[in-house]
Parts: C-alpha cells; sequence; structure tokens
C-alpha cells in the first residue's frame, strides 16, 4: 500500500511540476508577475519568497498552480486599466501563450522521457522477419494455454516445418488444417507438444494465443529524440482517433478516471523502472492533451477565448464568459464522474475476453507506434 502511494506521487508529480513550469516560464517570457508557484493544495509547509514571486510547497501533493497577477479577464465597469505587469494587461497572444504552454511542456516532458527510454532501450523490431519466435505471453483460455507454453520458450517447428522467425511461425499457423504439433526449446531442452483440432476457438481458427516477445534494436541519440516526439504525436493521435470512432459507432468511450489512473500507477509499480518511467511519460501526453481541449475552465477553453479576442479584438461579455465557465465545471464534473464509474466497472467486473483483448490491442500499439522510416 506504501509502495502504491508512493508511486502515485513519483508519478504526478513531476508532470504537474513541469505544467506549472510552463506556465511559469510563459509568465515570465510575456512580463507577466507571478505572485505564487505553488506544488500541491492545502496548507502551505515551506515557502520562500524570491523577488515577486513566493515559491511554496502544500500538504496535499495532487496539483499545484501558477498564481499570475490581477485577474484572467479585466473586469468591465473596472475604473482603472490593468497594471502593465498583470495578466489581463498583455495582448492575446501573450494571454494565448501562457495558458497553453502548461500543456506543451506535458508533451516536452514525455517527448524527453520516449527519446531517452528508445536511447537506452533501443527501438523495437517491426519487422516479423527479423524478430524470432520467442514466445513473450501466453493468453489465458487459449491452445498455448493447454499445452503449457511460457514466456521465453522458443517455437522452433510446426507440423515438422522449422520455424526460424515470427513470420514463418505466422504464415504456417494461417495454413493450419487439423491437428498442430508444436516444437520448441525451454532451458536448452526441446520439447513437443500436439494441439488437438478441437483446442482452437470457433471464432479464431488460426489463433495459437501467444504474443510476441520484443527484439530491440540500437538507435542513434538523434533518431531516438525524433522517435520521442513521434510517440507524442502518435498516442494523441491514436487517443483522439479513439474516441471519435466510438462516438461514430455510438459506443461510450473508454475513459480513465482518477480510480483507474491509481490502479494503473499501482500494477506498474510492482513492474519494471523502464515501464515505471514509460507510464510518466504516457500520462503527460493524456494531462498535456485533455488540457488543451477547448472546454471552459480548462487551458484549452481559455486559449479559445484569447483566439476569439485576436480574431475580434474583444473579449465576450462577463455574463457569457461566466455561463461558459459554469457549463465548463458542469461537463467536467460529469466526464470524473462517468471515468470513475468506468473504472469501478472495468477494474471490479471486467469481461472475460479483457485480459486477451488488452494483450493483443497492446502489442499492435506498441509496433504500430514505433513504424517510423530510418
Amino acid at each position: 500500500m506504501l509502495l502504491s502511494i508512493i508511486a502515485v506521487i513519483v508519478v504526478l508529480s513531476p508532470i504537474v511540476i513541469i505544467h506549472e513550469f510552463g506556465h511559469y516560464i510563459a509568465c515570465r517570457l510575456t512580463g507577466i508577475r507571478v505572485n505564487e508557484f505553488s506544488f500541491g493544495f492545502g496548507k502551505i509547509l515551506w515557502h520562500k519568497k524570491v523577488g515577486d514571486t513566493d515559491y511554496q510547497i502544500r500538504a496535499i501533493p495532487f496539483g499545484g498552480f501558477v498564481e499570475p497577477a490581477g485577474p484572467m479577464f479585466h473586469p468591465q465597469d473596472a475604473t482603472e486599466p490593468p497594471k502593465p505587469y498583470e495578466f489581463a494587461a498583455k495582448k492575446w497572444y501573450a494571454k494565448f501563450f501562457m495558458v497553453v504552454n502548461g500543456a506543451l511542456f506535458n508533451y516536452l516532458l514525455a517527448a524527453i522521457i520516449f527519446g531517452v527510454l528508445i536511447y537506452i532501450q533501443g527501438r523495437p523490431e517491426v519487422d516479423p522477419v527479423k524478430i524470432p519466435a520467442v514466445v513473450g505471453s501466453v493468453a489465458e483460455g487459449y491452445p498455448a494455454e493447454q499445452i503449457d507454453l511460457k514466456s521465453g520458450d522458443v517455437i522452433t517447428g510446426v507440423n515438422g516445418t522449422t520455424v526460424s522467425n515470427w513470420k514463418e511461425l505466422t504464415d504456417l499457423l494461417a495454413e493450419r488444417q487439423g491437428d498442430l504439433q508444436i516444437t520448441y526449446t525451454r532451458n536448452g531442452d526441446t520439447l513437443s507438444a500436439i494441439v488437438p483440432e478441437g483446442s482452437f476457438k470457433e471464432t479464431e481458427p488460426k489463433v495459437l494465443g501467444v504474443t510476441v516477445e520484443m527484439v530491440f534494436k540500437p538507435v542513434a541519440w538523434w533518431k531516438a529524440a525524433g522517435l520521442g516526439f513521434y510517440q507524442c504525436y502518435y498516442w494523441t493521435k491514436f487517443s483522439l482517433v479513439s474516441l471519435a470512432q466510438s462516438f461514430q459507432k455510438k459506443k461510450a468511450p473508454e475513459l480513465a478516471g482518477p480510480i483507474g489512473i491509481v490502479n494503473i500507477i499501482h500494477k506498474v509499480a510492482h513492474q519494471g523502472l523502464l515501464d515505471f518511467v514509460f507510464l510518466i511519460a504516457m500520462l503527460s501526453v493524456a494531462v498535456g492533451m485533455f488540457n488543451l481541449f477547448p472546454i471552459p475552465i480548462l487551458d484549452g477553453g481559455y486559449a479559445l477565448v484569447y483566439l476569439w479576442e485576436g480574431l475580434t479584438h474583444k473579449l465576450p461579455t462577463e455574463k457569457t464568459l461566466n455561463v461558459a465557465v459554469n457549463c465548463g465545471l458542469y461537463l467536467l464534473i460529469l466526464l470524473v464522474v462517468y471515468a470513475s464509474y468506468s473504472d469501478i466497472k472495468r477494474i471490479f467486473f471486467p469481461p472475460k475476453a479483457a485480459v486477451v483483448e488488452a494483450q493483443s490491442s497492446a502489442e499492435q500499439s506498441s509496433q504500430e507506434s514505433n513504424h517510423v522510416q530510418d
């Protein structure tokens, strides 16, 4: 339990800090005075004032904020114009830059992490001819489980035909007729097993139920950096396309709320360090993308207002802004409630095929996301 709590703090802290630091840097670059730069909410545990800014660490480490001088919108009935260092006194593009820069810094953090991981671990091989027929995982309820195949087993033959790579294995499985004889090696020993015709599912008659063990190849640092930014693009596109397809098919979108995120962090905390760091990058992309949604109360909603100001040379009325912010708040609450309901349903009442589908989806996404021309 303690490990999970620490893991949640370690995962979310850099995402929050870098987001607020993006806002802070934008303020400094555009001449907006920052009154407070706080990590966390609640009681102030530590603070230090440097110049005009009070830097703070607060008791609840889930969140943070940057407080620029002056209100976001200058009151229409104000008797005096905003002071030059206040947020409302700046041009529309300076305000736009300030509100979106938090999300941009989330993307920057993710790109750096992705790039470093790719440089350290290498780039996944996507050519099945170059991938040995080594079992990565075995899906529950499929023929591979019935013959006791395990992760790390090397499949060397199918029905007497030699197998040397993943493509040859999948081709032979596609040609399968009747029973299947699998020859494989485990810890230096050669083993063999028969998969009866009836073991295969009628809906998936060619599926053995194994996933590939990924093979990584070295990447130069400049290519790793480029792939890091590509990963940000890929996962953003993947998320938006998936969301759009859900609406097109009139299906409820798959969303992860606070419960789901904590559950994911809890699981990954017990896996390898690289998986844990990868999760930080993925969540940083998610936070950056979500904050750019044009929903009032989010950064993207404010950005939309300042774009409107740039096009029309005036802000919406105070009444319009208040209505928009209230609508945005209610919508955000509904999203959190719906996502939390989805989390509970997915975690405590999962469908039987969830594990198999998740494994297949994860493998496909991993291969597609790293398919970039050299």
